[in-house]
């Protein structure tokens, strides 16, 4: 399944909303609607023709971030700014050299990758996730037509909730 620009961007949104999305995940996640937004991420490597995916696209938006935050000591890295926690937003990496770059934005206004090993470890754990999910997915998708919206609007409805 090729993304449209549409798609594309809409991944983009949530690259620069990440913080915002990570901070209220609670409030959000158990909506399907937004749970299964798909994000186009391109977690790819290709060599000589071979092609190793992190995970496939799409990966949906509460998957990825459930799993961010289930395993910190996979995907969670300390700002070398301030020192505070970053949850990554996207990583990709070579299943070569088994490194991995999370990339991630943190509250003080750093952004930026943080180079690691373990591309095996991290790939197994997103797609764990995923298929955990699927179960749920296809309820929603039986019930729903999967029904899915838009990055776009789960910001919008978080800055509409805002307390």
């Amino acid at each position: 399944m090729r993304p449209t620009a549409e798609q594309l961007l809409d991944t983009k949104l949530f690259y620069q909303h990440s913080a915002e999305i990570y901070a209220r995940f609670d409030e959000w996640k158990d909506n399907d609607k937004f749970y299964f937004i798909p994000l186009f991420m391109q977690m790819t490597y290709s060599c000589a023709g071979w092609v190793a995916e992190i995970a496939p696209d799409p990966v949906w938006l509460g998957s990825f971030m459930r799993c961010t935050l289930e395993h910190p000591d996979l995907f969670q890295y300390k700002c070398p700014n301030c020192g505070k926690t970053v949850l990554a937003h996207r990583y990709c990496g070579s299943p070569l050299s088994g490194c991995v770059d999370l990339e991630g934005r943190c509250e003080c206004g750093w952004k930026g990758f943080d180079c690691t090993t373990g591309w095996r470890i991290r790939a197994t754990a997103l797609r764990d996730t995923i298929q955990e999910d699927s179960k749920r997915f296809k309820r929603f998708n039986w019930r729903f037509n999967a029904n899915v919206t838009t990055t776009k609007a789960l910001v919008e409805w978080l800055l509409d909730t805002r307390e």
